[in-house]
Order: C-alpha cells, then sequence, then structure tokens
C-alpha cells in the first residue's frame, strides 16, 4: 500500500543509512566497468571474475539498488565484486526505475522497464561469456525490493534464486502480474536487520506472507541480528550457495555478422 505521510521523515533517515560508504572489501583482482546496453540505452557495471573461462558456466548475480541518490547501482557492484571473485560468480548491477522506497510503490509502468532492462542485460551477458543459466540470481536492497519482487517472480525459468535484503514491499503492485505456475520454482530468502526501521519490517513480513499464501518457497524467516538498515550480501550469497542446481550453459544464437566471444 501507499507509504503514509507519518513515515516519510522515518524513510528519510533509512535512505540516508542506506547511502552509508560500502564497508567490502575493494582489493579485487580485476576491476568492474560501466557499460551501456545497446538494446534498452540503460548503464549497467558489470564484474568477470580472472577465474572466468569461457569452457565453464559461471553463476550470475542480478543486484538491484535502492532509492537514488542514496544508494546506486555503483554502490551494487562494489559491494558484491569481492564476493562475485571469491565465490566464482558473474556480476551484474545496472541502473533501475523503480526503486524510489521513500515516496514511490513501485509502479508497473516503472517495473516494466526494469524488467527489460534486466532480462537484455542476461541476454547480452549470455552472448558474450558463459553463463550458468541453471544458477542466476536476482538480489535487491531497500527499495530495490520493488524490482525484485516483481521481476523475479515472473520470471522463475530465468531466476533460480531470489533474495531480498531489508526490502521494500509493495502487494498492489504486483499481484495479478504473475502466473500461478511461477510458485515454487525458486529458492527465495527475504531477511532484515534486528534494528532496520519498522516500515522496512512490516514491509518485508508482509512479502514473506503475501509469497507464501500464493505457494512460493520462501525460506524460514531471518533478522540478521546487531544491525539496523545495512548491507549484508554475504547473506544473499551463502543462500545461493546453498541452492546451486546442475550448472546448464548459455547458448547463444548467433546474429549474422557477430560471432560468439
Amino acid at each position: 500500500m501507499r507509504k503514509p505521510l507519518a513515515t516519510i521523515p522515518v524513510l528519510l533517515l533509512l535512505a540516508a543509512a542506506a547511502g552509508c560508504s560500502v564497508p567490502q572489501d575493494q582489493n579485487t583482482r580485476t576491476w568492474e566497468r560501466m557499460e551501456t546496453d545497446p538494446v534498452t540505452g540503460k548503464a549497467y557495471w558489470l564484474f568477470v571474475p580472472d577465474t572466468y573461462s569461457h569452457s565453464r558456466p559461471m553463476p550470475l548475480i542480478v543486484t538491484c539498488h535502492g532509492t537514488i541518490p542514496f544508494d546506486m547501482s555503483n554502490d551494487h557492484i562494489r559491494e558484491w565484486k569481492k564476493i562475485a571473485e571469491d565465490s566464482g560468480c558473474l556480476l551484474l548491477a545496472p541502473a533501475m526505475s523503480g526503486t524510489d522506497g521513500i515516496l514511490g510503490d513501485g509502479p508497473v509502468p516503472a517495473m516494466k522497464e526494469d524488467e527489460n532492462t534486466i532480462l537484455s542485460l542476461i541476454s547480452m551477458v549470455g552472448y558474450r561469456y558463459n553463463v550458468d543459466m541453471a544458477n542466476i540470481m536476482l538480489t535487491g536492497f531497500s527499495g530495490g525490493g520493488f524490482p525484485t519482487y516483481w521481476v523475479g517472480v515472473r520470471n522463475p525459468d530465468v531466476f533460480s534464486v531470489v533474495v531480498l535484503r531489508s526490502c521494500d514491499f509493495c502487494d498492489y503492485n504486483l499481484d495479478g502480474w504473475f502466473s500461478p505456475d511461477a510458485a515454487g520454482k525458486q529458492a527465495i530468502k527475504i531477511y532484515w536487520g534486528e534494528f532496520d526501521p519498522a516500515p522496512i519490517k512490516v514491509q518485508s513480513q508482509s512479502g514473506m506472507g503475501f509469497l507464501i499464501s500464493r505457494g512460493f518457497n520462501v525460506a524460514p524467516e531471518e533478522i540478521v541480528p546487531g544491525i539496523g538498515h545495512e548491507r549484508r550480501p554475504e547473506v544473499a550469497m551463502a543462500f545461493f550457495r546453498e541452492n546451486l542446481r546442475k550448472p546448464r550453459p548459455s547458448q547463444p544464437v548467433p546474429v549474422a555478422g557477430r560471432l560468439p566471444r
């Protein structure tokens, strides 16, 4: 539901907290790079570990940022890249349109745009690299929950794992926009901090209840002790590892004038 005005000061503080510096180690052996998707025109960050080999499929992480300017795609590439390197995963951090968790509520037009962006990037990365198509995780933080819920449950054959990290949730913009057949195909986890602001706790619990009532496979509630509205990607990565499937390599269809690389 739409956020009452009384919650706005709380959410402004929450967004400010989300914009704090990224504490994760930045000392990776290769560097992230910013590119532009030629199909959608959207900017995105890409990280490819030095352990990547075209002969072996590599899992993919797609992470959705929260409310701009407090949480942006460059924050997410930096919080995830060392974890991706250590875990042997490709990493995408696209620029999103519908992640305003202060005044926004995940409007359907923005969700459609974000879905087009994410799926286009997965297709593009799958053409350039040997992506393990059986193991793709979609995750989001804070306002990034809107597209993570929406795109994740609408595409159960794309995302094997969906993880919501201290996320916003809106049921009326999601209900009716996914197939009932989607339920049960993915591993889903929702967690938040012990000292997260009340709106995040309530919306996280609402998201769990909504998905469980529709038959989705949602892990038991987890509250990370001793933290507030903070980035904890390592919890999501542990869940991804627990739910890895038998690898399935990408098989790009050659386009006239282009050869697979």
